[in-house]
């Protein structure tokens, strides 16, 4: 009986050792969007699906949802900042793209007279190795009891705010995306 329960034993650790060496396979869509269905109020499952739109080119698809993601932060009480949707190649740049989440952007809208936005920035590396963080650029939008007022992209440093331009409030990605690489006078390359 003993030699049963040491195989047995035996059999389990080097099935589970065996198992610590397999990676886990990336997530899908389609994985995270059952995940979801089992486990709506996520809110990290919603960021998820956020990144793998990005991912997927579906960038508009990525901010639009962005919005659920950040519902489901602000009720989970979770107080994360950002989360990163993606990344853009440029000729120049490698650029992070970060949904924000901040106390701006979680503030009652209705209740509140005048508030500045950062729905979403775009953090600007070189291509150097390692990268170094060379800007971040905002997309800003500037509320007036509860109404956009206006948009623009921006930038600060230090305590000097630059505005590169207004932008409809409403404005969508592909919009936004093009503001900002002209102001760095980069072009989107494709991903190796």
């Amino acid at each position: 009986m003993k030699r049963f329960i040491c195989v047995a034993a035996l059999c389990v650790a080097v099935n589970a050792h065996a198992q610590e060496g397999v990676p886990e396979a990336p997530p899908t869509l389609a994985s995270v969007e059952e995940k979801i269905k089992a486990a709506p109020d996520d809110p990290k499952l919603h960021a998820t699906k956020c990144k793998l739109l990005f991912a997927a080119g579906k960038q508009q698809e990525a901010v639009d949802f962005g919005k659920v993601a950040l519902q489901k932060f602000i009720q989970a009480k979770d107080d994360l900042a950002w989360f990163i949707l993606g990344s853009i190649t440029t000729d120049k740049y490698r650029i992070d793209v970060h949904y924000n989440m901040g106390r701006f952007e979680r503030a009652d809208r209705a209740n509140t007279r005048i508030l500045m936005t950062r729905p979403y920035s775009f953090r600007v590396w070189s291509l150097d190795t390692p990268p170094q963080l060379v800007r971040i650029v905002d997309f800003e939008i500037s509320y007036g009891f509860g109404s956009p007022m206006t948009a623009a992209v921006g930038e600060m440093a230090g305590t000097v705010h630059s505005n590169f331009g207004v932008l409809d409030t409403d404005a969508d990605f592909a919009t936004v995306k093009a503001k900002v690489l002209s102001v760095l006078g980069a072009k989107e390359v494709a991903k190796p």
